[in-house]
């Protein structure tokens, strides 16, 4: 009984725990992004409606899309490499669900 508590419940707690830790820090680090960059877009409109500079929609647009592609293969080949991936992305689900 206790090869089994070592060899398999062990690991499968702690990736489960890391990834319930992950998300919940990830969410509320989200967050406060996003209320950063809120201000930051904001900011950006009051000084094109007051004339100050000029945005380039289409090159910031390709900016966006590779950044977001860019994180998402980040993303993924992370995942591929995690030992016991199936009790830490139950783990990052309910971080990310309580955050």
């Amino acid at each position: 009984m206790s090869d089994i508590f070592t060899n398999i419940l062990v690991p499968i707690g702690i990736s489960g725990a890391s990834g319930f830790l992950i998300g919940y820090a990830s969410k509320k680090i989200v967050k406060i992004l996003m209320v950063l960059i809120g201000l930051y877009v904001l900011s950006l409109f009051y000084l094109v409606h007051k004339e100050v500079i000029e945005i380039n929609s289409e090159r910031l647009l390709e900016t966006i899309s590779s950044v977001v592609a860019q994180i998402a293969d980040f993303l993924l080949s992370t995942i591929d490499y995690l030992p016991l991936s199936g009790s830490f992305v139950a783990g990052l689900a309910l971080g990310l669900a309580k955050g």
